[in-house]
């Protein structure tokens, strides 16, 4: 009689053995690298949420000025399903959401700068003119998110 072996696969991504250049990585950042998926480029979000990663929209026929950031805002959208684990945001509770914010000190190639704050409230009334397309569930995601990927972020929010 042949013993048959049992072959348990993680459920959850982020329950896999992450590399110690990644470890390494949240270190730096100051993130825990156990509350953050290994996602290090556009190409493992790719390859985790079932994307090509050659096919990225066709910008060409647009201004050259917004072609950047158009491309920018779709990789980003995709290393943000990525490290949600291809998991929907729910945006009718009322559960905490993350997002990397970018503080653009002005200088002679950005004449302007910005800083990305925002909250109102009385009793009555709460509001929030922050996009939530690029959210996570916890701050340590969304630090390392806004980190890592400082170069698109780059191409995304300034004219470059």
């Amino acid at each position: 009689m042949r013993s048959m072996q049992l072959i348990i696969k993680p459920k959850n991504k982020n329950k896999m053995k992450k590399s110690t250049k990644f470890k390494e990585l949240c270190k730096t950042y100051g993130v825990d690298y156990k509350l953050v998926p290994e996602v290090l480029s556009f190409e493992d979000a790719c390859a985790a949420t079932g994307n090509d990663p050659i096919n990225v929209p066709i910008v060409n026929h647009l201004p050259e000025r917004h072609q950047k950031r158009l491309i920018a805002d779709y990789k980003l959208s995709v290393i943000a399903d990525a490290l949600r684990e291809n998991k929907d945001v729910n945006y009718n509770t009322r559960d905490y959401k993350y997002f990397a914010v970018f503080l653009v000190e002005a200088d002679e190639q950005r004449l302007s700068g910005f800083g990305l704050s925002c909250g109102a409230y009385v009793v009555w009334y709460s509001c929030s003119v922050v996009g939530a397309r690029l959210c996570f569930e916890n701050r340590d995601t969304a630090i390392f998110f806004g980190k890592h990927f400082l170069a698109l972020h780059i191409d995304h929010h300034l004219l470059t």
